[in-house]
């Protein structure tokens, strides 16, 4: 058995992740159960619950909290299904297991690095670097925190940009 825990993201099963192929134990959270549309994926994905090779848990508040907060650092786009996933990987690496998201969710492997996470891809290549974000307005050049939607001077809609 290995020591290293996956913690799945629903693009690691759309992506052709393999429960059955691994030794490592497999845990994900139960929103990615929810997200899973295609048959062939629900199927994968309840089967593999149903044997027990991948289990279903939800991560602390505290982690999600710890998530959120680098989140709020980065300016990262992500869905509460990814804060969960980070948030179960990050409670798993702290409990002094080591952890690997897997995933080809740009953003998620973006946090993971941030989170000193480790992490696979499945199909798509992997991030060539981290990013932190900001929003510009378009019209004056004004930047904000990624929390601001509208240019304080002029009014404009604010777009998001890595910063440089």
């Amino acid at each position: 058995m290995s020591n290293e825990v996956y913690v799945l993201d629903t693009s690691a099963l759309v992506g052709g992740f393999f429960p059955e192929f691994t030794d490592a134990d497999q845990l994900t959270v139960p929103e990615v159960v929810e997200e899973a549309q295609s048959l062939s994926v629900k199927l994968k994905l309840e089967t593999a619950i149903t044997l027990g090779q991948i289990k279903v848990k939800e991560p602390s508040e505290e982690s999600v909290s710890k998530v959120q907060e680098k989140i709020g650092e980065t300016g990262d786009k992500v869905s509460e299904t990814d804060v969960k996933i980070l948030a179960l990987a990050l409670e798993i690496k702290e409990e002094g297991e080591e952890s690997v998201v897997v995933s080809d969710d740009y953003a998620i492997q973006n946090l993971s690095v941030v989170l000193d996470l480790s992490y696979s891809r499945i199909a798509k290549p992997g991030i060539k670097k981290v990013f932190e974000w900001k929003k510009e307005c378009p019209s004056c050049g004004e930047t904000y925190s990624t929390e601001k939607n509208e240019c304080e001077v002029c009014g404009a809609e604010l777009v998001r940009k890595p910063k440089t």
